[in-house]
């Protein structure tokens, strides 16, 4: 059972049809060469790509918005209002001004949560907005990693989902898995923060955001004009899906692939 949940980020499927998008390879990974393609896990483009700079170490974190209490101590050396700074590793600092000796006052504080109990990260398939000119494409160029030296273009990414879909189910069917759930996104990345994704109210934690945290990058990698097709599997034949698989595909998922060379002007 295949249930299609698309985040707000996703552009119409009717304007996707006439969009350009490039990807980059070694060659010996091409789907030309390999028969199909290797999905990842986005955890695993966390933890191994934040290296060579293609991933975000804060990337598909979780963070909640919680009230908290501060107060001041009623007997000290100072008798006037202080400011209180309170600094936790890696998260925003609360600046409480003008604190009152035995004062008490309610804040809003920003922690992560953990993934545990939570839903799997997706396996993602990552393209690029083609460039136009030679400028575009250093820019490009420069925010991937070097390893990359063949390229190619799609520019039907509707039959392309279709096409990995069909891979995944090929995948699923070898391996046993006959009853199972997926979840699929397509869209942009968004490069909407600096240091610390956005946080939530607890309640606010439903599928459709803990899924779209994995469409969120830092600004820095904004550079990367990264588009994503991504699944989400369930199983109870499963317990647990390897961080990465490989599917094949049709000759006609192959012929999705073309090859590219870059603008010279």
């Amino acid at each position: 059972m295949v249930r299609k949940l698309r985040p707000r980020l996703d552009s119409t499927l009717g304007v996707l049809r006439e969009m350009e998008l490039i990807r980059g390879w070694e060659k010996q990974y091409t789907p030309d060469n390999t028969g199909g393609l290797r999905l990842s896990k986005a955890r695993l483009y966390r933890e191994i790509g934040e290296e060579e700079g293609l991933g975000d170490k804060r990337e598909g974190e979780i963070r909640v918005s919680t009230p908290a209490s501060v107060s001041s101590l009623t007997e000290g050396p100072f008798s006037g209002p202080t400011d209180i700074v309170i600094a936790l590793e890696d998260e925003p600092e609360i600046v409480v001004k003008d604190l009152m000796p035995g004062e008490r006052r309610e804040v809003r504080q920003e922690l992560r949560v953990e993934d545990i109990g939570l839903n799997d990260s997706p396996y993602l398939f990552c393209l690029s907005k083609k460039p136009e000119t030679r400028r575009e494409w250093k820019t490009l160029r420069d925010a991937l990693p070097e390893r990359y030296d063949t390229w190619t273009v799609t520019k039907d990414v509707r039959a392309l989902k279709f096409e990995i879909e069909c891979g995944i189910e090929r995948w699923m069917n070898l391996n046993g898995i006959t009853r199972r759930h997926m979840v699929w996104g397509i869209g942009w990345v968004d490069y909407s923060y600096n240091m610390t994704p956005p946080a939530v109210e607890l309640d606010e934690l439903d599928d459709m955001k803990l899924f779209r945290r994995w469409f969120r990058k830092r600004k820095k990698h904004s550079d990367q004009q990264e588009y994503r097709l991504a699944w989400v599997i369930w199983s109870p034949q499963m317990e647990i899906f390897p961080d990465s698989i490989d599917i094949e595909l049709t000759r006609t998922g192959l012929g999705l692939f073309k090859p590219w060379s870059p603008p010279t002007s």
